[in-house]
């Protein structure tokens, strides 16, 4: 019985804090309730989530999207999309020994055809893009962990540090990286985590720049001054509250940076300085140029098109969607 009086009680003094509450609200200018304020800012936070979803989400975007999902698909799942392993697609001995015919039109058996080895080519395709994939993401990772150290430290310390690092970047970024990559392949090995490794480091000084001119901006804030003022570390600074709000743009900057290293490394494969032991569709088309087959060159680059076009789309669907400068406001 106790209880229940005291709990009619706590009902009456929660509406009577309730309507003080309201009063308070509507009859004292700038009064801000807290409950009120939190309620307030998780609809405006609940919103702002949905516009940018929205804007990620345009027409372009999503055909974006599907393509690098059909990528990533053939990609892990190439042993189960067809039935020849990689071994007969990558060793020509293996291939003519199992009396597959060269440049052989579609059948049932080979349903794109073979190529001058007698590769199939749809088993090529598929596991080609597990290649592609690998080198472009390994590579723009490489570019991107070392331009984002690199690009921090030079535009957090700025003078004569700014000015030899990004003296040193600008000299790299004149000369081509396919050319460059070619003639180190010549010098060394053509083998892929070698020419990984370099596309990668070649990539890191514009990556730099970029992330150079981010932190120049993000420096200007008034938390950094307020960090720098209240005595902490130049490393804690830079590491603890410079990087972790300049990060943001290279997500942007991964996608398109995918596509660019893919088409990179068709490219070098296409001139014949790729790893053999691997499939690429650079190769497939550079075999049917010197041959001049159509068929077999069409859809390597086709796929090339799927995969470099998807990767172009989204980063800059995330780009529009992220930059407050370029989207159309959203009602």
């Amino acid at each position: 019985m106790n209880q229940v009086i005291l709990n009619k009680d706590e009902k009456v003094i929660e509406q009577k804090k309730s309507i003080t509450r309201y009063i308070k609200f509507f009859l004292i200018p700038g009064w801000r309730d807290p409950e009120f304020t939190d309620i307030e800012y998780n609809i405006s936070k609940t919103q702002s989530k949905r516009k940018l979803f929205r804007r990620v989400l345009t027409p372009l975007t999503i055909i974006g999207i599907v393509m690098i999902l059909f990528i990533v698909f053939c990609a892990v799942f190439s042993p189960w999309l067809t039935p020849y392993p990689l071994r007969l697609v990558t060793n020509p001995y293996l291939s003519m020994a199992e009396g597959f015919p060269a440049f052989a039109p579609p059948s049932p058996e080979h349903p794109l055809g073979t190529t001058i080895y007698g590769y199939d080519l749809l088993a090529r395709l598929i596991w080609g893009s597990r290649t592609a994939l690998t080198f472009g993401i390994s590579s723009i990772s490489i570019g991107i962990s070392g331009g984002l150290i690199v690009g921090t430290i030079s535009g957090y310390f700025g003078g004569k540090v700014d000015v030899i690092i990004m003296r040193i970047a600008d000299i790299i970024m004149v000369f081509p990286i396919v050319l460059i990559v070619i003639i180190i392949t010549q010098l060394g090995t053509q083998d892929m985590l070698f020419i990984l490794l370099i596309f990668g480091s070649l990539s890191i000084p514009g990556l730099a720049r970029f992330m150079r001119a981010v932190v120049l901006q993000v420096k200007q804030e008034l938390y950094i001054s307020s960090a720098i003022t209240g005595g902490a570390k130049k490393l804690k600074v830079m590491f603890i509250h410079v990087l972790p709000n300049a990060i943001s743009p290279l997500f942007i900057v991964f996608f398109g940076g995918v596509g660019g290293a893919i088409l990179g490394f068709t490219s070098i494969a296409f001139l014949g300085f790729a790893d053999q032991a691997l499939p690429d569709w650079g190769t497939d088309i550079n075999v049917a140029r010197l041959w001049n087959v159509l068929n077999v060159a069409i859809w390597p680059g086709i796929f090339i098109l799927i995969a470099v076009l998807g990767f172009m789309l989204v980063g800059d669907g995330l780009r529009d969607a992220l930059d407050p400068r370029l989207y159309k406001r959203v009602k």
